[in-house]
């Protein structure tokens, strides 16, 4: 279980969270903490019981067990203050063909007390233009910002994104992410589930993977990629074929792996900071007379964190 130190910052705490449905274990354990105002990612592929946490603490779902707190009130025993602290947008969204944005914003708005301005929340999503348009006349893209608009009505501290750009092109996830950060901006506290890794690189200041419905790490991308994956590596083409005492020289002092590439030998070695490590690397191979065709320092990913941890990728 990922350590969780409870702080009076934390804005939403989860300790081994459980749900089953049957027989079948959609959450293990579910343990992270999200400190006030960041972006929080939980990331995981389609399966992993990213809907099912989130809507354990949006107070939509019982668990079976462990801890949960959003700023402070359970929700499974205060669920009418949690709908005053948090809000959600989740991936189904069922609403009539026939209904007007506006009347659908104003429609939710009559579940709080201090609800935002019709007017200002259309045009933070960018949909001030469409508040007169029935919702089977817009896009996708604007579906998900409607959507995202009625997580923002009630003006909560905490919200939920529940795969907010899932099926969209890459020019309205641009703009939902740039969206999202605005909303961070106003010192929202965002919970964002996703399986774009990219998505989260770019957005959260932390992220919990999950995975089989288990919390497997908890950190910010950079933490995770140097805690579970080998480091930086710098990959050469040498400009002529080594004979063996060459080579035996070469990789004395350092770890690296060879491989055959179109037909020509690859050498990556590993072992501290990239650029130098290459700088020792060409040192070293002036000394011994050998030229260098080509060579590349290559950063390890969030992408190979996850593969290290769950020991599987990510569906794109």
């Amino acid at each position: 279980m990922p350590q969780v130190s409870s702080t009076a910052e934390a804005a939403i705490v989860a300790r081994g969270i459980r749900k089953s449905y049957g027989s079948n274990p959609a959450l293990v354990d579910g343990t992270f903490e999200i400190e006030r105002g960041e972006i929080f990612g939980l990331l995981g592929p389609n399966g992993a019981g990213k809907t099912t946490l989130v809507e354990i603490l949006l107070g939509i779902k019982h668990r079976d067990g462990g801890e949960a707190r959003v700023l402070g009130a359970d929700p499974e025993t205060a669920p009418r203050r949690i709908r005053q602290l948090i809000s959600g947008q989740l991936q189904i969204s069922p609403f009539p063909d026939r209904i007007r944005v506006e009347e659908l914003v104003d429609l939710f708005a009559a579940l709080y007390p201090h609800p935002r301005p019709v007017g200002e929340l259309l045009e933070l999503v960018g949909l001030d233009e469409k508040r007169r348009a029935y919702y089977e006349r817009l896009s996708g893209g604007q579906k998900q910002r409607l959507a995202i608009a009625l997580a923002l009505v009630g003006d909560t501290e905490a919200i939920v994104l529940d795969e907010p750009t899932t099926g969209l092109d890459a020019r309205i996830r641009r703009e939902l992410h740039e969206l999202i950060l605005r909303l961070s901006g106003l010192g929202k506290t965002i919970l964002l589930t996703t399986h774009y890794i990219e998505e989260a690189e770019k957005l959260c200041r932390r992220v919990a993977v999950l995975y089989r419905g288990r919390v497997h790490a908890v950190g910010t991308p950079a933490e995770l990629v140097a805690r579970h994956t080998e480091g930086e590596a710098v990959e050469v083409l040498l400009d002529r074929p080594l004979a063996p005492d060459e080579e035996a020289r070469l990789l004395a002092h350092r770890p690296a792996t060879t491989e055959e590439r179109d037909g020509q030998r690859v050498y990556r070695f590993r072992g501290g900071q990239g650029e130098r490590l290459l700088v020792d690397l060409v040192l070293e191979l002036n000394r011994e007379g050998i030229g260098l065709a080509e060579a590349r320092i290559r950063r390890p990913s969030l992408e190979e964190a996850y593969l290290a941890l769950t020991g599987s990728r990510i569906d794109p």
